[in-house]
């Protein structure tokens, strides 16, 4: 990425009030890019990004961590609520609220401007947040959401509609429409550095569009099969290489860092989680090269884990392995200033498109799409392709008998630490008791030591935001954490 897109960085950031480190005047910008009514479509664009990477990749990243059994509390801190399994509804209020704020900027473009590249992304992106709450949360507001203007009706307790029967189809209508935008080219304007993600790339955007559509018909099942049929020609179509990434670079330092990164610093808690013994005894038995780039051994330069949820019955003076620069002054692999919060990786592709083969929803070779999704991870964490084929030749080799089984592991190892909410997401969603992979009694994760669920419980929805239950009239009543969306077998 270059510097310019690095400078809108520092500009959203002081303009957003987020706190990241900050240096002196970059721009006098005297325009708010949510209330102004002739406000830039480049600030409108570049502050949705921004908003949607933070509520990503701040508050909620460690705490899925949890729920995907890569992390848990260890020493120094008193055992989380997390850990235990409670969720209070406050612990989602920062992902939905930023995942709304940034559409309402979104919003403004596509209402607004006849610039029809800057559209296109909008409501790619706007497809990106809106499914993102829906997966999370269940239900959410949407046909009446963003519609607090007068112009709008002043809508400003918007009601709930179906994730299933609204919101999910009026995703793919706007996807499609940003797809049709793409293709009919014109003699519009590029984004540049204001499009944190691609710099007006729009090729790149049509793959993250097809891809996130892809995305949408597997969690679909049946119903969605026949629709990813049409959509699909070839690989090529989605995001399958490391060039087509969606995700926002952060340069670390003055200019702006990682939000995990700077919300951890500020509270001490880099120093606070470790790795479970379900992810790193997972990794040994399968001879995962990755175990040393994801987590930094302990003293004895050993890897050590602990059970979810444990540390009280840890010994005093144990050692843990931890997420790698968790530690260190200037970070490392899987917490760093600089580490990128992605919306779409090139190994989450891979295996997308992976699982769709092995569905015999589309044609192509599932092996190799598999085996492209474990190289895009190894390449990533530095490790070389001679090491990717090693492992693929031995354990983490997909199994001829249940590959989907085998994509689903190899989901949930490659988002280790760096897609925590997708792979959450994806646990909950290829586990069943009729499949167990994950949650499901016969499954790899471990029932915290301090359940609240009650043992062998987990939890497969998170809590309405605190905000909604407070300000929203039209909020339809809490659910219990063991309620699940739609698409949850």
């Amino acid at each position: 990425m270059n510097t310019h897109k690095f400078k809108f960085i520092l500009l959203l950031v002081l303009g957003l009030g987020l706190p990241f480190t900050s240096c002196k005047d970059y721009l006098d910008v005297n325009i708010d890019p949510n209330q102004s009514t002739t406000s830039r479509i480049d600030l409108q664009l570049s502050s949705a990004q921004l908003e949607a990477s933070i509520g990503i990749g701040q508050r909620i990243y460690p705490q899925l961590s949890i729920l995907c059994q890569y992390q848990t509390g260890g020493p120094g801190v008193s055992l989380g609520d997390p850990d235990q399994h409670k969720w209070a509804s406050s612990e989602g209020n920062e992902l939905f609220t930023r995942l709304y704020r940034s559409n309402v900027n979104l919003d403004f473009i596509i209402k607004t401007s006849t610039e029809l590249n800057y559209v296109a992304i909008a409501k790619i992106m706007k497809a990106y947040n809106f499914q993102v709450c829906a997966d999370i949360f269940g239900d959410i507001p949407y046909a009446e959401a963003l519609k607090g203007d007068i112009a709008d009706g002043s809508i400003v307790h918007p009601k709930y509609d179906s994730a299933k029967d609204v919101v999910y189809p009026a995703l793919e209508k706007e996807l499609k429409e940003a797809i049709d935008l793409i293709s009919r080219g014109g003699t519009f304007i590029h984004p540049g550095a204001d499009d944190l993600i691609y710099h007006g790339d729009m090729v790149l955007w049509d793959k993250f569009a097809h891809t996130l559509l892809l995305k949408m018909y597997l969690r679909q099942g049946a119903a969605g099969q026949a629709k990813l049929a049409a959509l699909y020609s070839s690989d090529d179509q989605f995001v399958i290489e490391t060039a087509d990434e969606a995700k926002v670079s952060f340069p670390g330092g003055a200019t702006g860092s990682n939000p995990s990164w700077t919300a951890a610093n500020s509270t001490s808690l880099g120093n606070f989680y470790v790795a479970t013994t379900t992810f790193l005894d997972y990794l040994s038995a399968t001879q995962d090269p990755r175990i040393d780039a994801y987590f930094d051994p302990t003293p004895g330069g050993t890897h050590a884990g602990l059970n979810p949820g444990d540390i009280q019955n840890a010994p005093i003076n144990a050692t843990f392995s931890r997420p790698a620069g968790a530690k260190v002054t200037g970070g490392g692999l899987m917490f760093s200033p600089t580490a990128p919060v992605f919306f779409i990786s090139a190994w989450e592709g891979n295996l997308l498109l992976a699982e769709a083969a092995a569905r015999g929803w589309i044609t192509s070779d599932v092996d190799a799409l598999y085996a492209a999704g474990v190289h895009a991870s190894f390449e990533y964490l530095g490790l070389d392709a001679t090491a990717a084929d090693d492992y693929l030749a031995a354990g983490g080799a997909i199994d001829a008998s249940n590959k989907i089984k085998s994509i689903a592991l190899q989901k949930w190892t490659c988002m280790n630490n760096l897609q925590p909410v997708e792979s959450w997401i994806e646990t909950r969603r290829l586990d069943s008791p009729a499949t167990p992979i994950f949650a499901s009694a016969g499954g790899i994760f471990k029932s915290p030591t301090l359940n609240a669920l009650g043992t062998g419980v987990f939890p497969s929805i998170l809590p309405y935001p605190e905000n909604e239950e407070s300000l929203n009239q039209s909020f339809p009543g809490q659910h219990p954490l063991t309620a699940k969306v739609f698409w949850d077998n």
